[in-house]
């Protein structure tokens, strides 16, 4: 065989074992956010370590708002309005005891591999970010629902093309 072939040959396993470590990786992610899905909690986490898990009976306790906004998808000819269910995020924080005083972001991370960056400013400012968990007054559906969004979304009030909103939430990272 010749050098150049063997060359190839070499570089191809070597591309098949990363690819591999990669999926094997992915798949423990992937299976731990389900997880978390499934058990509809949120993690929270404080510059990377969790803080706290959050889940539906947490979010019962804190002021539900109902709101009005405008979701515009690729697939959608025009906007809809859509009446939301949810908490200011700036109030989840308080309840998970994490200051936002000196951070800078706040990562915001769904199932799917989807990742938002929001301001901390964009945050505090009044009415305009916030987890959500009804659409409709009905509550979101799952990832695995044909039409689930949820069980958690963020929803940016003042993105005005629904373009950072995030479904499926599983974790928020304050940085």
């Amino acid at each position: 065989m010749k050098k150049d072939n063997q060359i190839i040959i070499m570089v191809l396993a070597v591309l098949f074992l990363a690819t591999a470590m990669g999926a094997g990786f992915n798949m423990k992610y992937a299976r731990e956010k389900a997880a978390l899905l499934a058990a509809a909690e949120i993690v929270v986490l404080d510059r990377g370590r969790e803080a706290a898990r959050l889940n539906m009976d947490t979010l019962g306790t804190l002021p539900a708002i109902e709101f009005t906004a405008n979701l515009k998808s690729s697939i959608m000819e025009r906007a809809e309005e859509h009446l939301y269910t949810g908490v200011a995020l700036s109030e989840l924080f308080k309840t998970a005891a994490i200051s936002l005083e000196g951070r800078q972001r706040v990562m915001v991370r769904s199932v799917d591999g989807y990742i938002v960056p929001l301001t901390i400013k964009e945050i505090e400012a009044l009415d305009n970010i916030y987890l959500v968990y009804k659409d409709n007054r009905e509550f979101l559906g799952s990832y695995s629902d044909a039409d689930g969004q949820g069980p958690y979304m963020i929803v940016i009030r003042g993105d005005r093309f629904s373009q950072r909103w995030a479904k499926y939430v599983c974790e928020l990272d304050v940085q």
